[in-house]
């Protein structure tokens, strides 16, 4: 089972904006703006009711290979191993569930080997990266997995708005990795709130070129049911320039049509 991106009425996200490109390449005639509202909702059940799939409006595990079928959109998990949520045992229930996640071992420099091993894992053309792990406001925990422990956040281990000029730069060796679709998606707890997580994913995405996303609230963790791939709850996105997710999703170029499958 591959990964996939969870997507589901209310989501307001880069990946919905891709979503609605592929829908129209089979006639479903959406204004791509990133949102996933009534009329996507009923792109999805239109897709999926002729082709024997759950008629649900929800795009997962059975629905998002048979709408990007033929299409190059690869997808990278980065989780934190010492995160006791991510790790049960020697397997990840990421991994349970379908994911092929990059495991950062939760060493001191924990962004740089992050990024390392990414690099050499990119399947070049990459759609949507996430990383998972802990979070906190304008922090997201790439390698040490103690969030919640006051004084535990490594500067090296974590992504945080304070420290962004020395995690920068190294993350920003991640720009080359990405396509025409390319996204960031970080999975921890309220990363994306307030002031603090607006200036974090603006800067990320100004540094990479593409759109970062994370969650305004607590998320329920991994290991229930297909919340690895998903969000819950709302969530905030950054544009590169500060451009608008809906602009940016126009400015994407459409998929050539399809044959019915």
């Amino acid at each position: 089972m591959a990964n996939y991106p969870l997507l589901s009425r209310t989501n307001h996200l880069p990946a919905v904006g891709v979503l609605q490109k592929l829908l129209n390449r089979g006639g479903a005639g959406l204004n791509p703006d990133a949102d996933f509202g009534p009329k996507t909702h009923q792109a999805v059940v239109d897709f999926q009711r002729p082709r024997g799939l759950k008629p649900d409006g929800i795009v997962g595990v059975e629905t998002w290979p048979r709408v990007s079928a033929g299409v190059d959109l690869p997808i990278m998990d980065c989780i934190d191993v010492f995160d006791p949520l991510l790790v049960q045992d020697t397997e990840t229930p990421i991994q349970q569930v379908g994911g092929n996640p990059r495991v950062i071992g939760g060493m001191c420099n924990g962004v740089e080997q992050a990024v390392s091993m990414i690099l050499s894992a990119s399947p070049g053309n990459v759609f949507l990266l996430r990383f998972h792990g802990h979070g906190n406001r304008g922090i997201a925990g790439v390698g040490f997995g103690q969030g919640d422990v006051p004084g535990a956040w490594d500067e090296r281990s974590h992504i945080d708005v304070d420290t962004l000029n020395e995690t920068l730069p190294v993350l920003s060796r991640l720009r080359g990795i990405f396509g025409r679709y390319g996204c960031v998606q970080f999975m921890h707890c309220q990363t994306g709130r307030g002031p603090q997580g607006r200036q974090l994913l603006s800067r990320i995405a100004t540094a990479l070129g593409v759109p970062a996303t994370a969650a305004v609230n607590d998320q329920a963790g991994l290991g229930f049911g297909n919340l690895p791939f998903g969000y819950t709850g709302p969530t905030t996105t950054a544009v590169p320039r500060g451009a608008g997710l809906a602009d940016w999703t126009r400015g994407l170029p459409d998929f050539a049509g399809m044959t019915v499958r």
